[in-house]
């Protein structure tokens, strides 16, 4: 019996070992894929220009990026300009839509997206240090292709299921899945139509959004620049200057 349960005991802990050594080795792989890590730690600065496909209506985007954690996106939509931006700290936007050309900050939500979405490297490279936790899942399937599935918990509300696909070790899909407000909120990210920009990085031309079986939106890239001089000002949120005191 004693063996039993030593040979059981074995077994669950070279279980855990592989796990977390598969994750390990996935994490690896996508990173070499991408252009390895010196090359995309290279990368200082980013623009990328294209159309964002929403709704049947076309809109051209900028998006200027900038370490640590700098992003800027600017849509022109029916003439008017909407901004969206993440300054290293907090994001903050422009929609002339919503009735105002004032900066606006970013709500709670908005903010850990955008913070995310602002980080260069990614969410795998350096995760620990980001307080990222991973879980490799095993073997699944995106719609034919075979990938290797990986959970990564932010523990900032959002996890996130990422599908490497098996031949190249790219991510194809990423599902995630945020607790806002005691309600759940779930969406699934396409990457396709990956090209090599600047110095040898491999990255998607193709970013598709979808809610159960609806697109939300596309984003197709034209463009994209490495190490480009950007001023810094633009990431942070303008100043509103107070309207002048009406004389009487």
């Amino acid at each position: 019996m004693k063996k039993i349960f030593a040979l059981a005991l074995v077994c669950i802990l070279a279980a855990g070992i592989s796990s977390a050594m598969d994750a390990k080795e996935l994490i690896e792989k996508n990173i070499e894929a991408m252009g390895g890590l010196d090359k995309i730690e290279a990368v200082k600065s980013m623009t990328a220009t294209g159309n964002a496909l929403a709704q049947g209506m076309e809109f051209p985007f900028e998006m200027k990026q900038m370490r640590p954690g700098l992003m800027r996106l600017d849509v022109t939509v029916m003439g008017m300009q909407m901004v969206q931006a993440y300054d290293g700290e907090k994001g903050w936007a422009i929609n002339p839509m919503a009735g105002t050309q004032d900066p606006q900050p970013m709500g709670e939500l908005e903010n850990k997206s955008f913070k995310m979405q602002a980080d260069m490297d990614g969410p795998l490279i350096n995760y620990e240090e980001k307080g990222y936790t991973v879980e490799y899942i095993g073997e699944a399937e995106v719609e034919g292709t075979p990938v290797f599935q990986l959970r990564l918990d932010t523990h900032l509300d959002i996890v996130m299921d990422m599908y490497f696909d098996q031949e190249f070790f790219l991510v194809i899909k990423q599902s995630a899945t945020i607790n806002y407000e005691e309600k759940v909120i779930e969406s699934d990210t396409y990457m396709s139509d990956f090209q090599e920009v600047g110095d040898g990085i491999i990255m998607p031309f193709s970013i598709e959004t979808r809610m159960g079986e609806t697109t939300v939106n596309q984003i197709v890239l034209t463009k994209v620049e490495h190490n480009v001089e950007i001023d810094k000002s633009i990431f942070a949120m303008p100043v509103v200057e107070p309207a002048a005191a009406e004389t009487k």
